[in-house]
């Protein structure tokens, strides 16, 4: 069972932010219809969701910010 856990892990944190909502949306659905389901996917692919949610605000806030017309004059000279 440990193996599993690991291999879950592992893939989710290589799939995209949409791919982990509609992993989500499916195990919620299987869950429904079957209560007595382990819930350990569902955490771990929230847990990864999450994970990556967090890093994309982290790197969103870090990134840099040029003004409006400065980012334009850097174009205009490339140009050049």
């Amino acid at each position: 069972m440990g193996f599993e856990i690991e291999y879950l892990k592992k893939r989710y944190r290589e799939m995209s932010p949409a791919q982990l909502e509609l992993i989500i949306e499916q195990i919620n659905w299987e869950l429904k219809h079957h209560p007595d389901a382990q819930q350990t996917e569902l955490c771990i692919a929230v847990e990864a969701l999450e994970e990556k949610k967090k890093a994309a605000r982290k790197q969103k806030k870090n990134r840099p910010c040029l003004p409006g017309r400065l980012e334009h004059q850097l174009d205009v000279g490339e140009e050049f």
